[in-house]
Parts: structure tokens; C-alpha cells; sequence
């Protein structure tokens, strides 16, 4: 089975010292595919709409997006909070994958 049929794909948003860390890593895995620290950014708990936006472009930037269909009304533009953890995460996929399924 391919990337494309599993959406294996998850952007996570770490909560750090300043800031947040941005992660894409593949299910199952801790190994980041790409990282970006997210400075001057509000601290843990805080993830307003902006901040869930200003994440999803960065993802766009990195080579990733958020899976259209993830974004439903309980989650906040895709981002959904990570129980036990100080993290907010969603599922992305690359451009392709996404082309690929009709987005």
C-alpha cells in the first residue's frame, strides 16, 4: 500500500521553550521528514485560529498540506490537540497525494 491510500502523513506542532517546534513525520515514526522552530509565537496552551493558520503555511512551505477534509468543526483548521501531550497535530500529505486524490 502506497502513501497515497494510507495518509500516513502527520504535521505536529510541539509546544517548545519559546515557541512551538513544527514536525512532519510519517506514522509510526519519530524521525522528523521535515522541521521548522516556530519562534515569537504564543506559549503552550495558546494555539489561536491565527496560530493554526500561520502552522498550515508553514506546512505549505515545507512541501506538505493539510488534508482538505480534515478540517471539520471539531477541529481548528485541520489542527487537533494532542491529549497528554503539549502538541497540536493534523494530518497532511504532499502536493502530489493530494493532486492525486482529486484535490
Amino acid at each position: 500500500m502506497t502513501t497515497e491510500t494510507r495518509r500516513d502523513l502527520t504535521a505536529v506542532c510541539k509546544a517548545a521553550q519559546s515557541g512551538y517546534v513544527l514536525q512532519v513525520v510519517r506514522d509510526g515514526s519519530s524521525q522528523p521528514l521535515a522541521e521548522k522552530e516556530l519562534h515569537n509565537w504564543p506559549d503552550w496552551p495558546e494555539f489561536p485560529p491565527a496560530a493554526a493558520a500561520a502552522a498550515g503555511s508553514e506546512i505549505v512551505m515545507l512541501g506538505y498540506m493539510i488534508w482538505p477534509d480534515t478540517v471539520t468543526p471539531d477541529s481548528l483548521i485541520g489542527w487537533r490537540c494532542v491529549p497528554n501531550e503539549r502538541a497540536w497535530s493534523a494530518k497532511v500529505a504532499t502536493f502530489a497525494e493530494l493532486q492525486a486524490h482529486g484535490f
